[in-house]
């Protein structure tokens, strides 16, 4: 008896096994690389551009006014034996003041939820919506089940080349946008 439930359990956990094996034959799988297909793309380096001149005009505010900060403590190192307590404090007061100030605008400019990457959403949006559609139209069309981004965080240790879809879906989407950017200059 005890030996026939181990045959039954064996015969079983076989059974399961050929039956996953034979769903996971079913199913394909593709990756794309989409740094190299937004590289590749002039309308998301015009994008970068962008940001760039943004970040390095906030960057050069902020530098000036550390600059100004700096100015203003070395005034006061030099002149903190002349103040009276009550000068002394109001100085103090004015530095803590202009580095508050220069923290508030890093944050306003480059925090979490700063002028930044509200200004990057909204023009890496639309290309990584059209990277999105066209990835969709090319795993439709050839039957992927499923597509990872070798990009992003998601660990892939290893893709054979066969199921790289970065080519078709770079193609894909650079058709896309030589047709909306052709239909805007027809419309001016």
């Amino acid at each position: 008896m005890p030996r026939t439930r181990l045959a039954i359990g064996l015969l079983g956990i076989l059974h399961l096994c050929v039956a996953c094996d034979t769903l996971l034959a079913q199913q394909k799988i593709g990756f794309i690389d989409s740094q190299v297909i937004i590289d590749a793309l002039p309308e998301a380096q015009d994008a970068k551009r962008k940001l760039e001149a943004l970040s390095n005009e906030w960057q050069a505010e902020i530098k000036k006014k550390r600059e100004n900060l700096e100015r203003l403590f070395q005034d006061y190192r030099t002149r903190e034996i002349l103040y009276t307590d009550e000068i002394k404090k109001q100085k103090q007061n004015e530095l803590l003041a202009a580095e508050r100030e220069i923290s508030e605008y890093q944050n306003q400019k480059f925090g979490v939820d700063g002028e930044y990457f509200r200004k990057q959403s909204e023009l890496m949006r639309p290309i990584q919506d059209r990277i999105f559609a066209s990835l969709k139209e090319v795993a439709t069309a050839e039957g992927y089940d499923f597509v990872f981004d070798r990009a992003s965080d998601t660990l892939l240790l290893y893709a054979n080349e066969e199921h790289n879809l970065t080519k078709k879906v770079l193609e894909k989407v650079s058709s896309t946008f030589r047709r909306s950017s052709s239909s805007l200059q027809f419309n001016r």
